[in-house]
């Protein structure tokens, strides 16, 4: 005989079945969100590098004297991150004109042997304010800068190199379990400052990384980042920009937080109109604005595994001064080829040659399986963000510039044959024998696809 439940009864044990299996799903998913959360720990820093007396500031080769006051304080702010396997990364954020890269080289050292981070587990980028000391970096050659003022320079820059050792170790000692997320806004003040001005290509992207509690009651840090030069403010006082006015909004807004700005290809971006602290205020407020409103989204979360890749390809420079050259423009008029001319001179002297070849640095994190994250070294234009988006993807690839090595612009090809400064002048203040030899796009895009896992083109 066939057991014949009542209909009544049948559609009671169903309700039971369902409101069973749902109890359990949530069970089972709250589980697997404590294993997300539990499988990565973060930890974050920050430590003030304003300088303590009066120095000469970097960024505009017009200045004619030290610094005058302060409106914000510069800082070095780190962020370090390690997934379930023990993979640790540590980004570090400097209110800063560049990353010299004899402070790469130091700092990176002295952390791989006390903390056992390899270089391709650090990036170091920087906001690239004009308002900032000037470092022991070739940029500070195009300064009028006497012997005294140089001895400040290198006094100060191994107190910054101690400073920046010192807030990767805190950040690395503040590893306790995490929840990370991803997501990304838009901010619309940079443009396009090449000819014809405001109609050449940009991206007003604003990627955020959200670093908070297991639970999500307290954001301990938020990293984002926005394509555009810092040059709101040019006078002599100290000042963090807009991106300095940003993290210290977002700082003030969420207390407890880190938050950190790199900068992304906005080597042919500003921020327009400028030249006012209030519009630097402006710009500020509408970064962190942007932030705020991904940080209160549904953003999404981070999972799987940390990888980290670097190396470096070698760019090559188009030409090389002869000697005679070097010469004839050591007796100029003008006090920034007089001052490269010394500076190739010393460096025939000390080489025995030129370097026909720069090494570039080429840096590429994945965040699980979600965000690819390339940093990228020098002054680099749009195009190359605007490119790797597209080739990698555009809602799952971040791109960072000003990044491990700040030594001159990098245009792309089509800014390299357009010329001007971004593709050829500029070399002139960052002590470069002429303009980068054509190819130099592809040898970095090619590199990107590569530790990025993706095939060769």
């Amino acid at each position: 005989m066939k057991l014949q439940l009542p209909a009544f009864r049948f559609e009671r044990f169903q309700r039971v079945a369902l409101i069973f299996v749902a109890a359990l799903a949530a069970v089972v998913s709250a589980d697997r969100i404590g294993e997300a959360a539990d499988s990565w720990q973060a930890g974050v820093a920050r430590v003030v590098i304003t300088p303590d007396e009066p120095m000469w500031l970097s960024g505009y080769g017009g200045r004619s004297h030290a610094s005058e006051g302060k409106v914000t304080d510069l800082f070095a702010r780190a962020a370090a991150i390690r997934d379930a396997e023990g993979e640790t990364a540590v980004f570090v954020s400097l209110d800063l004109i560049g990353v010299p890269i004899k402070m790469v080289r130091e700092v990176s050292g002295i952390v791989e042997e006390r903390l056992k981070i390899p270089r391709r587990g650090l990036m170091f980028a920087c906001s690239h304010t004009h308002s900032g000391p000037a470092l022991d970096h070739s940029l500070s050659y195009m300064l009028n800068m006497q012997d005294a003022d140089w001895a400040q320079v290198k006094a100060y820059q191994k107190v910054l190199n101690a400073k920046v050792v010192s807030v990767i170790e805190a950040a690395v000692a503040d590893l306790k379990p995490a929840r990370l997320s991803t997501g990304s806004g838009v901010s619309r003040f940079a443009s396009n400052r090449r000819d014809p001005k405001g109609l050449g290509p940009y991206d007003h992207q604003v990627p955020v990384l959200r670093i908070e509690t297991p639970d999500g009651s307290q954001l301990r840090g938020v990293v984002f980042g926005y394509a555009c030069h810092n040059t709101v403010t040019g006078d002599y006082a100290w000042s963090g920009d807009y991106a300095g006015f940003a993290q210290l909004y977002l700082e003030d807004r969420h207390p407890g937080c880190v938050a950190m700005f790199h900068t992304g290809c906005g080597a042919d971006q500003n921020p327009l109109p400028r030249r006012k602290i209030e519009l630097a205020m402006k710009y500020g407020r509408m970064l962190a604005t942007s932030v705020d409103e991904v940080l209160g989204s549904e953003m999404k979360p981070v999972s799987g595994r940390l990888t980290t890749k670097f190396k470096e390809v070698d760019l090559e420079f188009a030409t090389l001064p002869s000697k005679e050259r070097l010469a004839e423009d050591a007796q100029s008029s003008s006090y920034f080829v007089r001052n490269r001319a010394n500076f190739l001179t010393r460096q025939w002297d000390e080489l025995g040659h030129l370097q026909k070849e720069y090494p570039y640095p080429v840096q590429v994190w994945k965040l699980g399986g979600g965000v690819t994250w390339v940093a990228l070294g020098g002054e680099i234009v749009i195009d190359y963000q605007l490119r790797l988006k597209k080739e990698l993807g555009e809602d799952s690839t971040w791109v960072t510039g000003y990044a491990n090595d700040v030594m001159a612009y990098i245009p792309s090809e089509r800014v390299l044959e357009e010329g001007g400064y971004e593709g050829d002048t500029s070399m002139l203040y960052y002590q470069k024998p002429s303009k980068w030899k054509t190819g130099l796009e592809e040898k970095i895009v090619q590199a990107v696809r590569e530790l990025a896992g993706k095939p060769l083109k």
